[in-house]
């Protein structure tokens, strides 16, 4: 696969225009705390597996399916969330799913029995999934590309904080009360989402360009001529390749350069999930239990969220200086070289080595936080090609829940069968399997406009077919400069 060569690097956006991004950037990406206390959540499950007040009891059969079904739903999402977005619009989207957040939480704090309940895990599992689908491709289109880099790490960043403050209260309150706060965010951050203009490349895709002037120019240096600047790159990149539907862009997939880059990104989040983060982040409480580590499991678990939230915030700040390519194979070979480590010694039971597993389990979330975590959600919001970017979206986070059920599920089954160190080393396998992958097909995409980045896949020297999804025909399209 041939790349084009990087473009010059874009022009420094001014202050005003900076700061009206990096807002929009934060409210945009707010919606994800719902990702982030749903993950961290599960921490509550040995409180209220204790809780003989409780209305239902939780058994341990119970908790991996609690763990789990918000991926069941997410593959359920995901094949309504491609078509949702270009329905409605994606900030729309946003804004509509931000309140029935909060009343699938009070459900699940208020359930009177274990059916409710497992409707109000479902529901906010439903909701997380949206979000995750239309966060990084609505902030790729809402801001400039020397912005683009450090603000699409901010969803990663709000997911870290929101496990943060779970493990956090799941250590000092009891799991209703934890329940009940993670209904708080949402109100506030639908006034707020309000602020936000739509996409400016669905307004395009909609036939509404003065609209999609406006959105950009609410975010853009006011000096800026948007219509001559930047307008016409994005109606190149849409109009030439016209769609309305989804099934348009199901056909558009069709074309080998709009389906590589969704297939390789569908690869690197399995390969991702199968690297074992669920197992890290969901079940933390009960792999620290059965590592065995000598200090209080809430304190590890709380370590564990403090970690990812400084990598993380460390990853915005270094992205854009390193490149994703670089930064995603150094961080994948690290979470497999910890993994290795705490497997080793775990299998080995050697003496007053117990904090050893400790150590390897924050030196992965370090990593995780680093680049693991973030890059593959700049990377979808960056890599997909707007013809297709809709359904793309809606394939890779389906790939990514079906495969962070199939973990989910079977992970207490595997620490049954090879132990704790045993799943470490397996998921330490796929890890390094990971990171030869991305050193060797991965491209880089820093400082590039979500136009250069569409033609990345495309090779110059070959004549392409590109489906014409207004005639359903094929033309031909010259590949490479005339």
């Amino acid at each position: 696969m041939e790349e084009d060569p990087p473009g010059p690097p874009p022009p420094r956006t001014c202050c005003s225009a900076t700061l009206k991004q990096v807002v929009c950037g934060f409210i945009v990406s707010a919606g994800m705390v719902q990702a982030g206390v749903v993950t961290g959540w599960p921490a509550v499950l040995p409180d209220l597996q204790n809780d003989t007040s409780a209305a239902f009891n939780i058994t341990n059969d119970d908790v991996k399916w609690i763990v789990s079904c918000t991926s069941i739903m997410g593959m359920v999402t995901n094949i309504l969330a491609g078509s949702l977005m270009e329905w409605i619009g994606p900030r729309l989207l946003l804004s509509l799913l931000l309140m029935p957040a909060s009343g699938f939480w009070l459900l699940q704090c208020f359930a009177p029995n274990l059916a409710i309940f497992y409707i109000g895990r479902l529901g906010g599992g439903f909701i997380a999934s949206v979000f995750t689908t239309l966060t990084n491709p609505l902030l790729a289109e809402l801001v400039e590309p020397d912005l683009r880099g450090m603000l699409s790490c901010l969803p990663e960043l709000v997911v870290s904080s929101g496990v943060l403050v779970v493990y956090v209260l799941s250590y000092v309150l009891p799991w209703q009360v934890v329940t009940g706060l993670c209904a708080v965010p949402f109100l506030p951050l639908f006034c707020l989402s309000l602020l936000i203009p739509e996409s400016p490349f669905w307004l395009v895709r909609k036939g509404r360009l003065q609209e999609a002037e406006v959105a950009l120019q609410k975010l853009r240096d006011p000096r800026k001529n948007v219509a001559r600047d930047e307008l016409p790159s994005i109606r190149t990149s849409i109009m030439s390749h016209p769609q309305t539907t989804v099934m348009d862009q199901i056909k558009q997939l069709k074309v080998d350069y709009h389906a590589k880059p969704v297939i390789l990104l569908v690869a690197i989040f399995i390969l991702r999930e199968l690297g074992g983060q669920l197992a890290v982040f969901s079940y933390t409480v009960y792999l620290f239990q059965k590592a065995g580590v000598d200090i209080d499991v809430f304190t590890c678990t709380i370590l564990v969220g403090i970690v990812r939230l400084l990598a993380t915030a460390t990853s915005s700040v270094l992205v854009d200086r390193l490149g994703r390519r670089p930064f995603l194979f150094g961080t994948f070979l690290v979470c497999g070289i910890a993994q290795t480590t705490g497997g080793a010694f775990l299998l080995a039971d050697i003496p007053g080595t117990s904090w050893v597993p400790l150590v390897a389990v924050l030196v992965f979330v370090l990593a995780y936080g680093l680049g693991v975590g973030p890059i593959p959600w700049i990377l979808l919001g960056e890599l997909i090609p707007t013809p297709v970017r809709a359904i793309g979206a809606s394939i890779c986070t389906f790939s990514f829940c079906a495969s962070q059920f199939f973990v989910g599920i079977l992970f207490p089954e595997l620490m049954a069968t090879l132990g704790l160190g045993g799943s470490f080393l397996l998921f330490a396998g796929a890890n390094f399997l990971t990171s030869i992958f991305t050193f060797v097909i991965l491209p880089e995409s820093r400082g590039r406009t979500l136009h250069q980045l569409q033609e990345i896949f495309s090779t110059r020297t070959s004549r392409r077919p590109l489906i014409n999804v207004a005639s359903d025909e094929a033309s031909e399209e010259l590949s490479g400069s005339n």
